[in-house]
């Protein structure tokens, strides 16, 4: 029998070739068993979390089921997370991430994606954050999906970029300043590494989890965008955003198209919404633009003005989330607020006697419209519509270069005490 000999080279290249690691995708691995609560380890309250019929069920006194299985190894850091969730009417939950194990409270390091589409919030809080939020960083303050129904929510965290859909809508890009801890924020609170956590907020919150799928992402991949970068006013925006301050620009330009306004949301967190004017919809040009924000995370506004706010029926306003209504002419303005057919009032001409038009407001719950660009209304009235009880909103804050031009909301937020609870959320107030 002849032996092949090998020359010690030829033997080299083949243990190379024979022995080279294998370059695998990164895939999903499920972290809920389907059975029990295996890999999970609960805080406060045991007895809150349970698995029902195949499902992870949270209800009862608060209690953060934190993941501590085999999958966890050392941390988790860049990965793609998707879990399948359920809530029920009232229920308030979330998914944090980069945490660790507290066996009391809050989790107290970590960030939380928001799951939550009907809890008005506790006491004299009021909780305006709805699910796909980036708990107080980027809020979302209207809701995507009823309760009883399941929905997908969907994050990525790579480098210092979160990015979360609900189904299949983005409603949060956010890249985190690398400056951030300098301005004050908690370490613990930055992204960095960490396990998950699920909530179990309170007795009334019914919250269900069918899957919760990880995949693993590089730990040295790259930011998924730049950190957008807006000056000494988005600083003021990021401290009121994270007391509740629902900043939102729910009279914008007509010349900011649909793409920019969505630029102007992911970046500096103002909620923005699609405005149409009420010829539009008497023209019949409004279906398609409706459609079109139809699964973008914006609000619809109706615009009205003093001269043809007569013409609109109920019929014009289904598939919008509110009507403001501009005037400058204060006998018009008059008949205006008088019709009770709006829920935000802009008035951009001269207001001496503006009390008994507050009164009128105040009688429709008609909230005032706080414009920055045309730094209307005045101070005095709007401190006196907050003596009267009344809401506000904003206009005039997108894109970036009207607040980089004007601050004149955030001075008269401070200026004329305004809460957060004085502000106007369509579906909410």
């Amino acid at each position: 029998m002849q032996v092949l000999r090998l020359s010690p080279f030829i033997l080299s290249i083949l243990l190379l070739i024979t022995c080279k690691p294998e370059n695998k995708e990164p895939v999903f691995v499920e972290l809920f068993n389907g059975k029990d609560l295996s890999g999970w380890k609960a805080s406060e309250h045991d007895s809150s979390w349970t698995v029902v019929d195949g499902v992870l069920q949270g209800v009862g006194p608060r209690a953060h089921l934190y993941y501590v299985g085999e999958e966890l190894r050392d941390t988790f850091k860049n990965f793609e997370l998707v879990a399948e969730v359920k809530t029920h009417r009232l229920a308030n939950s979330g998914i944090y991430f980069h945490t660790s194990f507290n066996p009391d409270g809050w989790p107290s390091e970590g960030i939380e994606v928001q799951v939550n589409n009907t809890h008005p919030g506790e006491g004299d809080f009021k909780e305006l954050k709805k699910t796909g939020s980036l708990y107080g960083t980027r809020n979302i303050y209207q809701t995507f999906t009823p309760d009883s129904t399941w929905f997908t929510l969907r994050f990525i965290v790579q480098g210092k970029s979160v990015r979360i859909w609900v189904d299949s809508m983005m409603t949060v890009d956010y890249t985190e300043p690398e400056d951030m801890a300098a301005r004050g924020v908690p370490v613990a609170r930055l992204i960095h590494q960490g396990t998950f956590a699920l909530q179990c907020h309170d007795p009334l919150s019914k919250v269900h989890y069918r899957s919760i799928r990880v995949k693993r992402l590089p730990d040295d991949a790259p930011s998924l965008s730049v950190a957008a970068h807006f000056g000494a006013w988005h600083d003021s925006l990021r401290v009121m955003q994270s007391r509740q301050y629902a900043f939102i620009d729910l009279n914008p330009k007509t010349d900011i198209g649909l793409d920019s306004l969505l630029k102007c949301y992911y970046q500096s967190g103002v909620n923005v919404s699609l405005v149409l004017n009420l010829d539009e919809v008497t023209a019949g040009r409004h279906t398609a633009a409706l459609a079109q924000a139809a699964n973008l995370p914006v609000f619809k506004g109706l615009r009205v003005n003093e001269d043809n706010f007569q013409s609109l029926s109920p019929d014009m306003t289904k598939g919008f989330d509110y009507v403001v209504g501009e005037s400058t002419d204060v006998l018009k303005a008059w008949k205006l607020v008088h019709s009770g057919k709006l829920q935000i009032w802009a008035h951009n001409g001269p207001l001496e006697n503006f009390h008994p038009l507050l009164k009128l407001a105040k009688t429709h719950n008609t909230a005032i419209e706080i414009n920055n660009e045309t730094k209307t209304p005045s101070l005095e009235m709007i401190k006196e519509a907050k003596l009267h009880g009344l809401k506000f909103t904003f206009s005039n804050l997108v894109p970036a270069s009207k607040m980089e031009a004007s601050t004149y909301v955030m001075e008269v937020v401070k200026s004329a005490g305004i809460t957060y609870k004085d502000l106007y959320v369509p579906k909410w107030d």
